[in-house]
This record gives structure tokens, sequence and C-alpha cells, in this order.
């Protein structure tokens, strides 16, 4: 009833709204009003029709008032509260109508037209003839069992297959009760033996039965791959196209049971999409009354795409239309959702409960970032690190552990990935609001290390450090942040005041991760951050940055990341900082204290651990590689060009890790320079970014020798030159290459010289005519990326692709934004 009488008020709707287009003649006008008129008739006769049966004065009275308004409206006596009071009509008669009825509300199904399509011709593929098995995957609530029932019930599955079964699996499972299960699916009168035999005879009954037959067996919830491991030998393979579909909150599961394909990962739905399955399952009708449809659209957007979220929502007012009431929920959404968790805590907390014993502390951590937050992921593997979550595994890095480790969230659906970079690799994840209130609830269960979450926004104000904050206490705050997270709250308070000679060691002795970079103080607090010897992490914005000597006394440190409006000296006294790993410099030409007799009087061995060092002058390096051997990123900032022109570094030969190197050069040379020898670099370098060094176009070359080069950007004034040709020079193994910030005007190239190109970025190249038409013919490319360039250049793109369309490639994308203010003919 809802899809028709939703139908039929659309058609009515768009129709009247059509007949409102001045432009329309007198002709096209009374034709308007007669399909009005019509569409009218036809909703009123169907609501006669449905109420048959149902007849009562009250039912006779609706309708009648249903007519007089339809004559009004159908007269151009249009108003939108006469809509809402014919639809809040309509909705009273459908609640009459089922007000009583057994029948069960059909289940919405929104936004799955695609995968049913796929999955359709996955399942009834008559060329693969071979038994296979297929799986949906997705996080809880995203409507995998809801995709599998339409599947299960389309009417070409039910004529495709002889047989169709379905079981839920559960967790903890029994093999005897799923096979029981599968069978009572087909057969309707289970004999009473048949419960009293054993699993294994149970299954040699399925096998007989499957035998020789065409079958669907759906295997719905499945958690790993030992239930379909205890069961597979009792489904024959006769080559006659039977199927085993499964769903899952793990993406991994395809793997594990050596299905046919990747499983078919369900997508959270769009902002239309979830404002469809709001309408739904709020009015009987399908449709919003038009004084609430802003305010349930922002509803229905806070859901985040979550179907479970979305229903969850919809319940809180379907009983209570009023514009105040809607109002106040939008305002507060997640507030009224996580008052009731009976509604979800058990469907997600499985998800949890579900994790391996070193998963779990690093999802429970997530709950000290505040809602709707992007978490960055390098950031949050460090503090995982610092926080002794994360451990060495089979001669491998931690920060490697630990991205495995995110992945594994992720593949397990409870965190999503919220920002990717152009190569693929995820920078920011998010975890949704139903899932962040299981973190905090079983952070409470569980009694999870309430110092971990006394992250919060720095108040203007300052208060003493006390037990409570704000009448809060420390360990329930909600983690805000202006700029990002500030850890502890009350010690960013207090580093901001200006009180750095504050004795900690009592307060603070336990303390792993000081995160304070979300706040401006003046000086580096060195006299205070050294009382805290079990430091792991350490972030401090500062006007000076510079640490003292004493820095040293942090002999547990492993990040340090320092922000700075001056440049920053880092005392000699860093080399006996053994443990630290990160030491992010962010300000301008850094400088490291070295000495070679004190280097090498040390009782240590350098900073074996070091694998990232950022933005520090090259005159500071000279002799430093040899006690950072295992450096992985490593960013140059200085003078990076001889008095001969040739660009010139510390050779980073001996860096046999090396996979990251930025240059950024500080002082301009009068002509274009000339690149240097590439010996000095390492053989493992595969990203390559250069700024300012003002190289000549035909140096380039010089690039295409470094044989694992991966990608490469060339940023503001990296090369001067309005016309650069690659000639024959190649770049075997490069996959990504952005031009940014440079005065190029003319490129010539061919494929040849990007082989295995995926990714071309143009940003603010103001002067570029256009993109050579031979990179479209590159096999392996994939996007192409026009940011703030000239309108020719946007033109060039979408030419490439054209071009590529009309020879079949339909994978190429273009993505380009214009800069409005240079004209196409520059």
């Amino acid at each position: 009833m809802a899809s028709v009488l939703a139908t039929l008020w659309k058609d009515f709707v768009d129709c009247n709204d059509r007949s409102k287009d001045g432009s329309l003649s007198t002709e096209e006008r009374l034709s308007s009003k007669r399909k009005i008129r019509g569409y009218l008739n036809r909703l009123i006769n169907h609501l006669r029709k449905v109420m048959l049966g149902y007849e009562n004065e009250q039912v006779h009275g609706l309708l009648k008032v249903m007519e007089v308004m339809a004559r009004e409206i159908a007269c151009d006596q249009f108003r939108e509260e006469m809509m809402d009071k014919m639809l809040a009509i309509i909705e009273e008669l459908c609640n009459i109508r089922y007000q009583s009825s057994v029948e069960e509300e059909e289940e919405v199904i929104v936004g799955f037209d695609d995968d049913v399509e796929t999955l359709l011709d996955q399942l009834t593929q008559t060329s693969v003839k071979q038994f296979q098995v297929i799986s949906i995957a997705g996080m809880a609530g995203l409507g995998k069992t809801t995709l599998a029932r339409k599947l299960y019930k389309d009417p070409l599955i039910e004529y495709y297959f002889d047989i169709r079964a379905w079981t839920c699996v559960s967790q903890i499972y029994s093999k005897r009760e799923l096979l029981l299960g599968i069978l009572s699916s087909f057969i309707f009168d289970l004999k009473e033996e048949m419960y009293k035999m054993s699993g294994e005879q149970l299954g040699e009954k399925l096998y007989r039965l499957l035998k020789g037959r065409r079958y669907l067996v759906v295997f719905d919830d499945i958690w790993d791959c030992k239930a379909w491991n205890d069961l597979q030998i009792y489904f024959p393979d006769d080559k006659v196209g039977s199927r085993v579909l499964f769903t899952s909150r793990d993406m991994d599961v395809s793997l594990h049971v050596r299905a046919a394909r990747p499983a078919h990962i369900l997508r959270l739905h769009s902002k239309d999409e979830s404002w469809d399955i709001f309408q739904k399952k709020v009015f009987r009708t399908g449709v919003c009354f038009f004084n609430l449809k802003s305010t349930g659209r922002r509803i229905a957007e806070k859901c985040e795409g979550l179907p479970l979220a979305i229903v969850i929502a919809a319940g809180l007012v379907k009983n209570q239309l009023s514009d105040s009431r809607w109002s106040e929920i939008a305002r507060a959404l997640r507030s009224f959702m996580v008052h009731d968790p009976s509604q979800y805590h058990d469907t997600l907390s499985l998800s949890y409960n579900h994790l391996p014993p070193p998963l779990k502390p690093c999802f429970l951590f997530i709950g000290v970032f505040r809602e709707d937050y992007d978490i960055p992921v390098k950031k949050l593997i460090l503090l995982w690190i610092a926080q002794g979550f994360i451990h060495e595994s089979e001669n491998r890095v931690l920060e490697d552990v630990g991205k495995d480790f995110l992945m594994d969230l992720i593949k397990r659906s409870l965190l999503m990935t919220a920002k990717k970079s152009v190569g693929g690799h995820i920078k920011a994840c998010r975890i949704h609001d139903l899932l962040r209130d299981i973190c905090l609830r079983k952070v409470e269960e569980e009694n999870f290390g309430p110092e971990f979450y006394r992250y919060a926004r720095v108040q203007t104000s300052v208060s003493p450090i006390r037990n409570t904050l704000h009448g809060m206490p420390l360990h329930r705050l909600t983690p805000r942040a202006v700029l990002g997270l500030c850890s502890p709250s009350e010690l960013g308070e207090v580093l901001q005041k200006g009180a750095l000679d504050l004795d900690l060691s009592e307060t603070y002795k336990s303390l792993r991760i000081l995160d304070v970079e979300s706040i401006h103080i003046s000086l580096f607090p060195s006299a205070a951050v050294i009382q805290l010897d079990n430091l792991r992490y350490l972030a401090i914005q500062a006007h000076d940055g510079s640490p003292h000597e004493s820095i040293s006394n942090l002999v547990n440190l492993q990040t340090l990341i320092i922000f700075s409006r001056k440049n920053i000296l880092v005392p000699k006294t860093i080399w006996n900082m053994v443990n630290l790993r990160h030491l992010h410099i962010k300000s301008g030409e850094n400088l490291i204290e070295e000495e070679p007799s004190y280097v090498q009087t040390t009782q240590n061995d350098g900073l074996g651990s070091l694998q990232t060092l950022s933005q520090v002058s090259p005159r500071s390096c000279k002799n430093i590689f040899s006690k950072t051997p295992n450096l992985r990123k490593l960013g140059f900032c200085g003078p990076l060009i001889s008095s001969q022109g040739d660009l010139e570094f510390p050779s980073t030969g001996s860096l046999h890790k090396l996979e990251k190197l930025k240059l950024l050069n500080t002082v301009t040379y009068p002509e274009p320079t000339r690149s240097c020898n590439p010996i000095l670099f390492p053989e493992m370098l595969k990203k390559l970014t250069l700024s300012n060094t003002g190289m000549d176009w035909e140096e380039m070359w010089a690039f295409s020798l470094l044989p694992n080069l991966e990608v490469l950007k060339l940023k503001f004034n990296a090369c001067v030159g309005e016309r650069w040709e690659t000639s024959d020079t190649e770049f075997a193994r490069l996959k990504i290459l952005e031009l940014h910030g440079l005065e190029l005007r003319e490129w010539v190239c061919c494929r040849d010289n990007f082989p295995g190109l995926q990714y071309l970025l143009l940003h603010h190249c103001l002067k570029l005519k256009s993109i050579p038409l031979d990179v479209g013919r590159i096999l392996t490319l994939e996007v192409i990326e026009v940011r703030g360039c000239s309108m020719s250049t946007n033109l060039s793109a979408f030419k490439i692709k054209e071009e590529q369309e009309s020879e079949g490639n339909y994978f190429l994308k273009v993505n380009t934004t214009t800069n409005r203010s240079v004209s196409p003919s520059v």
C-alpha cells in the first residue's frame, strides 16, 4: 500500500510543481490541471479500495474531507499547509487500516538496487557451473541481512535454484543446530528421528538431499571461517551452479573461506538514500510533511548513512509530529539515541566481543577522540605505540604492526575510512556515533585506563589542578579540541598560563602522552616536562620551541613533535634518547647539535630506533646518518644549492631503509640549477618531494634513474622554465606525479615516459596550456586531477577522457576545479 500511495502522491506533487511554471501556455496549464485532478482522483479511489471492510463514521468523514480538499487543490487553491493536512489524513487512514493488523511492516530497502543487480548476476551466472561461495560484508546495522533476504526472496532466485536454505550463525554456534536449521528451511516437517541424529548423521542427510540439485544456502552473520570449515564437506559440487552466500562484518571473510571473489562491501547510504529510509520508517505513506522536511533531513543526515541509526532516529520522532519536537531531537540527536541503548547495544557489542585481545585496547582508545572527528591514522598509531598497545612481531617494526591493527579494525567494520591519499592510503579514520557510544560503555564496564580520557578543549580561563574539571570527573570528559586534542586537559591550561616550572612529578608520574599541540605557549616547557620521565609521546606548540639539554632526561620518549614560530636548535643530548623513533619539527630551518667526538664516546650506538627526521638543516646532518641507520622518512630544509648551481645535500646513500625524502631549498639561485648525482639517493627511495630547488627541466632525467621511485612531487619553483620535454626519459615505476605551483607553460611527453603512472595531479600551474594527449593512453592511468589551473588545461583533461571513452576505457576519472582568475588564453 505504502509504495502505491507514495507513487501516486509523488506524481501529483510533480505535476502540481510543473503547473506553476510561468512559461507554460494556456493550453499547457489546462492540461496540467486535468492531470492534477486525475492524480487526485486515482489517489482517493485507491484509498477507498484500501479502506474496504474498515468503513465507519470516522473513515467516511476523513474520505469526505479528502474529496473537498482535492477539489480545492485542483481549483488552484493550493497551499503547503493544505498538502500537509491531506498527508495527515492519509496517515490516519493507514493507521486505522493497519492498527490491528498482524501484517508485518515491510522492510525498508533503499539504495541497494546496484548491489541487488550485481549479486543476482553472480548468484545466477549460468556460465559458471562450479560451486561458489559469495559474501556480503559491512558494519553492523548496514543492511547485510536485509539485502540477503531480498536476494533470497527474489523471483529469479526462487526459479533458478531447486533448493534454498537459510541459517543464522552466531558467535557461539553448534554444528548440529546449524545443520538442523538448514534442513528445516526446505523440509517443512522434520521427523522426530532427525532431532535425535548426531551432527555427522545430519550432515550426511544434507549431502544426500543436495546431491545433484542446484542449491543456494545463506549463512547469515558468519564471524569466521570455523563454521564453514566444519560444514563445507556436506555441500557437494556437482557443477550445476550451486552457491553459498555469506553475510559478515569481517571484510576479509571471503579470503578465509576461499570465496570466488572478494567480498561485496556494502557502503554507507547517501544523504538522499538516508532521507528516503527515514521517510519510509516514520510515515506509512513514505512521504514527509512539508513543514517537517528541513528538520527531518537534518536528523537523517546526522545518522551518517547507517540504516540502524536511521531506524532508531525514526522511532524517536514517529509519533511526535511537531516541528518543535523534531527540532529538539535534531539539535541533540545522539543524546536521544543513546538514552535507550537496548536498541543497538547487543547488536554492536558483538563486534567488540569478537575482537582478539590485542585489538580491544586499541578500539577502546578511540573513545578519547571527540564525536565526528576525523582521526589522523599516523597520530593514532603513534599514540597506540606510546600506550604500549603495540608490540613488535616477526621482526616487523611497531608502526607496521600498528597499520595492520588499524586495517583489522576497519575490515571488522568497527572503524570507517574518512580520508584517503591520492595513492589510496588511509589518512584519517572515524567511528560512527553508535559505535563510539559502545566504546565508551565498554571503557566504563572494563575500567579501561581512565587516565586516557583526559582530552578536552583548552579553556582560556585557567583553573588550578584538581580531581574534577568544570565539575566533571576527569575520566568522564568528552574529548573536544579546537586545533586538535589536548591531553591532559588541565595540564594544557597550566602550560598555557605560563606555569612552566610547576612540580608535576607526583601528579603525572605515570603519564605516557602529553599532547598539547592544540594550544600556544611561549617557551618549550623544559623544566616542567623533564619531570615526566615516563613520557612516550610529546607534542608541543611554542613560540620558541628549542628544547633544553635536559630533554634527554625523557629516556623513554618515542615521539617528539615540535611546532614553533622560530627556527629550532635541538641540543646534542638528543643522542642519548635511544628510544626516540620520530622527531617531527614543524617550523623553518632547524639545527641539530652534533659533535663527532661526543657521539663516538657515548655508550650507545646513536638513535638506532629513529625512523622519522623532518625539516632539519642539511648543515647539521653531515656526520649523523651513521648513527641513524633505520631512518625511513627524512626532510631537509635549508640551503640545498651549491655555489656552482648544483643540487647538494648530505649523502643519504647509507640509509638503506629510507623511503621518503623531502628537499626544501631556502636560498634562491639566480639561474636554473642542476641535479645531483643519483648515487646520493638511497636505492629504496619511493617518494621524493622537491620544493624551490629551481632546477632546469632538462635535469629531470636524473630522477628517472632511481629504481624504486613511485611518487614524485614537484612543488613551488621546484623546476623553472616554460617547457618540459621528457624526450626518451622513462620513469619506470612512477605511480604518482604531482606538479604544483610551477611556471610550466608547455609539456611534451608520451605514454612511454610514464608506463606505470596511475595518478596525475596538476595544482595551480597557472600558465600550463594543456595536458599532453598521449598521457591518456597510459594503460595504468586511473585519475587526472586538475586544481586551480587554466580553463584550457581543464578542457584538455576532459578531451583526454572523451578520447578514452570512445576507445572503450571508462575507468579514467577526471576531477577539475577552475581558477576563475585565469583566462583560457593564458
